[in-house]
């Protein structure tokens, strides 16, 4: 279920991208729920897996910790995202590709700000679960 409403949703993002119309908070929002629904799959936990193998190559070279790398980063995203979209009111790329990749980057995490954010990640993708079943009627 979780990989139809990501494949939904980035079509719906893939829909809206011409639209100018359509407001801000709707492209933010689908950008998260797509992220979301893609983590919570099997190509999401893959993924996740691959940036742990890249953050564990950029640790041993900067003599760091892979997974404290990803959390850095994720963190680092996570300001990028706000930060753009509190300028502005927009969803602008960096905010969009951030949303989208913040999912990902909470798995392969770890700390505080992982759980925290896998625990978001989880969340999102479950109300939009269920809000799709109780449209479909199951």
């Amino acid at each position: 279920m979780n990989f139809a409403i990501a494949l939904t949703a980035f079509g719906l993002l893939f829909v809206l991208r011409k639209r100018s119309r359509t407001p801000w908070w709707l492209r933010a929002a689908l950008g998260l729920i797509a992220g979301a629904s893609l983590a919570n799959t099997g190509l999401g936990a893959w993924a996740a897996a691959r940036v742990t193998d890249v953050s564990g190559l950029i640790g041993r070279i900067l003599n760091a910790n892979g997974a404290l790398i990803v959390g850095v980063v994720a963190l680092i995203v996570s300001v990028i995202v706000v930060y753009d979209i509190a300028v502005d009111r927009k969803a602008d790329k960096p905010a969009m590709i951030g949303l989208i990749v913040l999912p990902l980057l909470f798995l392969a995490a770890v700390g505080p700000l992982a759980t925290a954010g896998s625990g978001l990640s989880d969340a999102i993708a479950q109300v939009a679960s269920n809000s799709i079943g109780k449209l479909i009627g199951g």
